[in-house]
């Protein structure tokens, strides 16, 4: 079911992309491994939308079952498909508490949803995102996603089966603006799929995003847990961030100070991850705001990252989020080869000052059997 009320606009800003039923089968096919209906008292969507996280046999089971939402239109159309969910209007980033849902201290909660997915600093849908809801401070983040995650949180629920972006985990700057979170809950399972599959989003804009089981626990889960993670994927597949090393190690992504004032470096466009690197730019001539500054010694490294780029549609979908991989003790051995192509590559740019040490045709045979053996059974 699509959000047919909303604009595109709308749309954008309150994560209003519906889930498919394949989708929604699968998450409470994995919750029931570590949480058994019979088990919940409550079970509460704060993101309920049209319902469709509540269309499974699963909510059978549990002895009470909420559904809230900002969007009151959605609520309505809930209202009128279910008849024993209690359905409430309720800003889940605002004065979250277990007694604004109706939900005893002492219950045996279980959060189900699909949050919002709303980075204000991605460039992609810029122009339209902006902050639609009052967000507490206390979980103001600049993703109405990770603002999402820690207010649910503070609800103290026993398990969550979620819905969110690959990102969330495997980015460090994210995983640390959900510390609050992550110290009071344990990842349970985790299976990726292309964010295609949300019914209204564009074919192509996708990105890895993921089915995620958390219980709550002392122990927590730290980035070296998700460092070391196999994550497997609704197709059959299975990766972990541990298998490469990455670019992030030896250069400098984003931009500084000197990349503005410095007269004799060269420029490269500010680089988040593969997805982002495929939409973009690299070398680059204009002081923009986005230029990091390319030292000579590093040179090298950003003309991998600018090669990289031609290879990147090799690669699955679920390695989108991920920083640029390298194998340092190939590309030390290969590195002439990335220079030479990029040198070609931009003419333009490097004008004269730098001429490759290797003929092009050898380059691009040595570059080839580079990705081929990095990429290994990513190969696609």
């Amino acid at each position: 079911m699509k959000a047919s009320h909303l604009s595109f606009e709308a749309k954008t800003n309150l994560g209003g992309f519906y889930t498919p039923k394949r989708i929604s089968d699968k998450l409470y096919e994995t919750l029931e491994k570590f949480a058994q209906p019979s088990a919940i008292d409550t079970l509460l969507e704060p993101n309920c939308g049209y319902g469709a996280l509540l269309e499974n046999d699963y909510i059978k089971g549990v002895k009470k079952v909420v559904g809230a939402d900002i969007d009151e239109a959605a609520l309505a159309v809930a209202g009128d498909r279910f008849d024993r969910v209690s359905f409430n209007r309720i800003n889940a980033l605002k004065n979250g508490s277990r007694s604004a849902y109706g939900i005893d201290d002492n219950d045996r909660l279980l959060i189900v949803a699909n949050p919002p997915y709303n980075d204000l600093t991605s460039q992609a849908k810029n122009g339209v995102k902006k902050i639609v809801c009052e967000i507490d401070g206390d979980i103001q983040t600049r993703d109405l996603g990770l603002s999402s995650l820690l207010a649910f949180g503070k609800l103290r629920p026993d398990f969550l089966a979620l819905l969110h972006p690959l990102s969330y985990l495997i980015k460090k700057a994210n995983f640390n603006a959900l510390k609050p979170f992550m110290k009071n809950y344990k990842l349970k399972a985790a299976i990726v799929f292309s964010s295609q599959a949300f019914c209204g989003v564009s074919k192509l804009s996708g990105f890895p995003a993921l089915i995620a089981i958390y219980e709550r626990s002392e122990s927590g889960t730290s980035y070296e847990d998700i460092y070391a993670w196999r994550f497997e994927t609704i197709e059959g597949e299975s990766f972990s961030l541990d298998r490469f090393n990455y670019i992030g190690e030896y250069i400098d992504k984003y931009p500084s100070a000197r990349a503005k004032t410095d007269q004799d470096g060269y420029l490269f466009y500010t680089m988040r991850d593969i997805n982002a690197l495929k939409r973009s730019r690299t070398f680059i001539k204009e002081r923009i705001a986005n230029a990091v500054f390319v030292s000579q010694d590093k040179l090298d490294y950003y003309c991998y990252v600018d090669i990289f780029k031609d290879y990147a549609n090799r690669l699955p979908y679920y390695m989108g989020n991920l920083d640029i991989p390298i194998d340092r003790d190939r590309f030390e051995n290969t590195r002439e080869s990335f220079r030479a192509l990029s040198v070609a590559k931009h003419n333009d740019i490097f004008a004269g000052k730098i001429s490759g040490a290797i003929d092009l045709q050898t380059a691009r045979a040595n570059i080839a059997l580079y990705f081929d053996e990095l990429f290994g059974k990513e190969r696609v």
